[in-house]
């Protein structure tokens, strides 16, 4: 007897064999027991999640019969003849091969014809998108008003191509895809009709492989089993199956944690000489960076992730100097690299230099940690902080940018609202150009409360670290509109400690104060409203003489040019101001 392949021969024959689909199964079934049954269906999902088996099930199930309306008995003329492979009552066709209006006007001439054996003529039009538009119009007519013995199933992964005259005309089942438990167990009660020992590891690869597809799964374990006989291992599914082992992985990621070229170089060429295709390599190694990020942060156990308690103990503990962000920007870099594989004339070249890039960048440091480190003097890491902050800094100096998008992040930091943080000493200079920033905000009341006003910084080593808001004015009993403005908001005061806060990343202490001006800032008012030409006269006693003696007025002033060659001054210019 010939052999069958897994696929054809482990195919449910019930609804209740449907893997994955049983609620499409329930629907159908309570359909039939209530006798409102459509008399058209469309089956769409991915391929190999079970819509034309459906379909079959659907097939064998209404012509049965058999005593039992929801399960095929098997031996009836109809079940028969349906098993058999060349149906009477069944007419099964491939859209794909079979597109024109000629093929479709041979379906609706056979609608005419009352079944032979069974109650209904079922017609199953697989990959039904593929119609031409002619094809669909044909149908039309007979699929909106066909005779009561007729009933039509397609199936298709396209749904999105049928138009939109079709689809108001059937009821549509969504198949979902199967998940890797599902699968799993389906092979595992296979393993156990044929006798088959198999692990639980190497069950897991065809479950993983097979991607939402029981029919991929099987055709994957047909091929292993063809390889392996009954004794089916980890090792040998991987080694037929082309998929790299795990350890190739372990050997990267130690590499790229001890910045070692060499090491990511010697591992592209061990997976190439064991005969690893790139493609299912940068796959592996996606899973790989995936389960680590998954098993530090405990989101999931070792059987969610398919992997053994020592697998998942192993990738908590590898790559500790590689941070959940250094791991997050290795995806992004591998994602990049997949994306962009296809269309390399170099495939292996592009490989290497990309994992070798992984390992010359520097590890991610947290620059809210390291500000606020750095403005607690009692911090033990303050100077390890500074160090490193030295460092980045001068590695920026010395060596070119990396390129778009791996960036380095501590050298883009922005704070909260996208504005730059400061420390200790800086935030009293800085605090004008801050001022200037909240009426972009849009909140103008805010804004002009802040207008006018001084920081005035205390001990920098105190914490929480002291700040008074000072409103200075001509007196020290202060009235300006701004101060009342603040009295009668206190909710800005909590809104201003936090905008201070997040641009110093440490704890501040805040008090609000005025007072009058001190003689040097009066000296500046009073300055700001003078001319250039009367600051002269106040700061060039011979240039005050000589006015006061002949009586000068100012007639217009020259701009004076700056010689950067000679250090020397001109006073000519293309420009002169008259």
């Amino acid at each position: 007897m010939a052999y069958v392949a897994m696929a054809r021969k482990w195919r449910p024959q019930s609804f209740s064999d449907m893997v994955g689909q049983e609620h499409i199964a329930k629907t159908l079934q309570n359909a039939i027991e209530g006798g409102r049954l459509h008399h058209a269906f469309l089956f769409t999902g991915t391929r190999g999640v079970g819509k034309t088996t459906s379909a079959r099930i659907l097939a064998r199930t209404l012509n049965c019969k058999g005593s039992d309306p929801l399960h095929p008995c098997g031996v009836c003329d109809s079940c028969k003849d349906i098993s058999g492979g060349n149906p009477m009552d069944v007419y099964e066709i491939d859209a794909a091969s079979n597109t024109s209006v000629d093929n479709i006007r041979d379906v609706i001439d056979r609608v005419q014809y009352p079944p032979v054996i069974g109650k209904y003529k079922i017609f199953i039009i697989d990959e039904v998108h593929m119609l031409s538009t002619g094809a669909f119009n044909a149908l039309l007519k007979t699929l909106e008003e066909p005779p009561a013995h007729v009933i039509f199933i397609f199936a298709t992964t396209e749904v999105n191509k049928v138009p939109q005259t079709i689809l108001s005309r059937v009821q549509r089942f969504d198949f979902k895809r199967l998940t890797m438990e599902q699968i799993r167990s389906r092979l595992r009660y296979i393993c156990e009709q044929e006798g088959i020992n198999a692990t639980d590891e190497a069950l897991n690869i065809f479950a993983e492989k097979a991607d939402g597809s029981m029919r991929d799964g099987l055709t994957y374990f047909d091929q292993a089993y063809a390889f392996t006989g009954s004794e089916m291992t980890a090792d040998s599914v991987r080694s037929i199956l082309g998929i790299p082992p795990v350890e190739l992985f372990f050997s990267l990621i130690q590499a790229i944690e001890n910045h070692d070229l060499k090491g990511c170089f010697k591992m592209v060429d061990d997976a190439v000489k064991i005969g690893i295709e790139f493609t299912p390599l940068l796959d592996g190694f996606g899973k790989f960076l995936r389960n680590m990020i998954y098993s530090r942060l405990e989101a999931f156990t070792a059987d969610d992730l398919s992997i053994t308690e020592e697998l998942y103990t192993r990738y908590k503990s590898c790559g500790q100097s590689i941070s959940n962000g250094d791991l997050l920007r290795l995806s992004k870099m591998l994602i990049d690299l997949q994306a962009g594989l296809r269309y390399s004339t170099n495939p292996r070249l592009m490989v290497e230099t990309t994992f070798a890039r992984m390992a010359w960048l520097d590890r991610l440091t947290d620059l809210r940690r390291a500000l606020a480190a750095i403005n607690d003097p009692k911090s033990a890491a303050d100077e390890a902080l500074k160090k490193k902050v030295a460092e980045v800094a001068a590695a920026v100096d010395s060596e070119p940018p990396p390129q778009a998008p791996y960036e380095d992040p501590f050298l883009n930091y922005q704070g909260t609202g996208g504005t730059a943080c400061f420390s200790r000493y800086e935030i009293s200079a800085a605090w004008p150009s801050i001022c200037a920033g909240f009426a972009d905000d849009g909140d103008l009341m805010f804004s002009a409360a802040m207008a006018g006003t001084v920081l005035e910084t205390g001990d920098i080593h105190e914490n929480p670290f002291p700040i008074a808001l000072t409103y200075v004015g001509e007196s020290e009993n202060n009235d300006s509109w701004n101060f009342q403005s603040l009295q009668e908001h206190p909710e800005f005061i909590a809104r201003l400690q936090t905008i201070l806060e997040d641009k110093l990343q440490t704890k501040i202490s805040l008090s609000v104060k005025t007072r009058a001006y001190t003689e040097a800032e009066r000296q500046i008012q009073e300055n700001a409203k003078k001319s250039p030409y009367q600051l002269d006269l106040d700061k060039e006693p011979i240039l005050k003489k000589l006015q006061e003696t002949f009586a000068a007025e100012l007639v217009y002033s020259v701009p004076i040019k700056r010689d950067k060659d000679k250090e020397t001054f001109t006073g000519t210019d293309e420009n002169n101001e008259n």
